[in-house]
């Protein structure tokens, strides 16, 4: 396999940042060597497994300088009033045409209890938020079933796990950004009011740019369906459906509806059918910005608090206290449209295009990752634990009495109110026992860490050996 060290130098030192910003007679120069430096890695690495963004040669560094720079355009002023949350989005669509103004659409599982809090924050409002939220057309949807893939590309620019998530549109539906966030800590270390607040600001002061149509980095409707399409619509709908009989049924308080996580268990049986799964995908999807040695401030959402030294950002020129602004040919407005670009990027080694301001000054340079660059602890994870890839254990593990002491595994294994109709009853294994060990395995870990790590290092047909307390073996064939 070809490395990026095998390259010539030339290729190598360009991407790495010799990108130059200022003097408008350089443009079409850089222009023309970047699409020749891309053409020849492409052609280098073809057949490598090295991936090359085609948005390098798509980047017009003129416009870069702009993006980055002083805004221009005036924002209307605070209408006043109450902000209205509308329930349909095409009505909001059409009022947002006749306004002007920008659309901000939130998606909320409300089953869901995690982001319960923020999503309450969002809708009772706040002397910063509301200003804010007045000035987009606001639309609150509580069933994934409408994700209309025209306007809403949630195969590729929305974290499924998540019950709460915010797509910025323009006044005709163009995709602007995304804003959302959460990772293995808490719902609420990657997301804040304060955030949001930014990303509103910079996603006004980006609509009512009069540049902005030239700048070319907003997605137009239809990019990633031409047609109209829903979850409903997949393969994987079908497919989920015949494991999970109760998809779309009715609950009890708030009606029939369609999680995002079951989105995106449709995607990834549907890709588990088609043959295109990739587990280094699973496990890595939505890398933190802590992937690539970035520590971004939670509350501002795209400035750098620390850079981790020998990482991809520090070989990139990044330093702390610079400003990230876009990425791959995308404009960002807070830490999930870097997160959705690192996402979208290659699951081996790639080359991520990234710019930012330092004291006002746009610069550029090429984030260079290598193979398992994407390892993330997604244990968290609805789709990963209780997902459809992987078998179960045969039980629910409940914790045991030494759980959380650092004393090694301890688990007793629930089967349910008939734990006779359950196959691992036959082996004699019972619920008051204590497992301490699992094929070898004696790490205490806490419940959803310990049921993603059985789903990821199982598959069905294998013998799986339960060891409890005392010494006694109970063997298992996975179904």
């Amino acid at each position: 396999m070809k490395t990026l060290t095998s390259l010539p130098m030339l290729i190598v030192l360009a991407l790495m940042g010799l990108v130059f910003f200022g003097c408008s007679s350089k443009t079409k120069e850089i222009e023309t060597t970047e699409e020749k430096i891309t053409e020849q890695l492409q052609h280098e690495t073809e057949g490598s497994g090295i991936y090359v963004s085609a948005k390098l040669s798509k980047i017009d560094h003129s416009h870069i300088k702009e993006l980055l720079g002083k805004p221009h355009g005036a924002i209307p002023p605070d209408p006043g009033g109450k902000v209205l949350w509308g329930g349909d989005f095409q009505k909001a669509l059409e009022q947002a045409r006749l306004t002007r103004r920008p659309i901000l659409v939130t998606w909320r599982c409300l089953p869901c209890k995690q982001c319960a809090e923020f999503d309450k924050g969002v809708l009772d409002g706040s002397p910063k938020l509301n200003p804010l939220l007045r000035r987009f057309v606001t639309v609150r949807l509580t069933d994934a079933a409408f994700l209309d893939e025209r306007y809403f590309p949630f195969k590729t620019h929305q974290d499924l796990d998540l019950s709460w998530w915010a797509y910025f549109l323009s006044s005709e539906g163009e995709y602007y950004g995304v804003f959302g966030g959460k990772d293995h800590v808490s719902d609420a270390t990657r997301i804040s009011e304060s955030a949001l607040v930014k990303s509103m600001e910079r996603v006004l002061a980006h609509h009512y740019d009069p540049r902005r149509k030239k700048w070319n980095v907003d997605l137009p409707v239809g990019f990633a369906s031409k047609t109209k399409s829903s979850p409903k619509d997949l393969k994987g709908y079908q497919l989920l459906g015949k494991i999970r009989p109760e998809l779309g049924k009715p609950f009890q308080l708030f009606g029939s509806c369609i999680h995002c996580h079951q989105v995106g268990d449709m995607l990834n049986i549907q890709a588990m059918d088609d043959g295109t799964f990739n587990l280094d995908q699973f496990t890595g999807q939505w890398p933190l910005p802590e992937n690539v040695g970035i520590l971004l401030d939670r509350d501002d959402g795209l400035l750098v608090k620390q850079i981790t030294p020998l990482s991809p950002a520090a070989e990139a020129g990044i330093k702390a206290g610079d400003q990230l602004g876009m990425a791959n040919g995308m404009r960002l407005y807070g830490q999930a449209d870097f997160r959705g670009v690192l996402h979208r990027s290659a699951i081996g080694e790639d080359l991520i295009q990234v710019a930012w301001t330092r004291e006002g000054q746009a610069q550029a340079g090429i984030l260079r990752v290598q193979t398992g660059w994407r390892k993330t602890e997604n244990s968290w994870r609805k789709t990963v634990y209780d997902g459809v890839y992987g078998p179960g254990m045969g039980f629910f593990p409940l914790k045991g009495p030494k759980s959380g002491k650092g004393q090694g595994l301890s688990v007793k294994p629930w089967m349910g109110q008939n734990p006779k109709d359950r196959p691992i009853y036959q082996t004699g294994l019972r619920a008051h026992m204590e497992i301490i060990e699992i094929n070898g395995m004696t790490q205490d870990m806490e419940t959803r860490q310990l049921i993603a790590w059985f789903r990821l290092n199982f598959k069905s047909g294998q013998e799986v050996t339960y060891t409890v307390r005392g010494g006694q073996q109970f063997k298992y064939v996975l179904p």
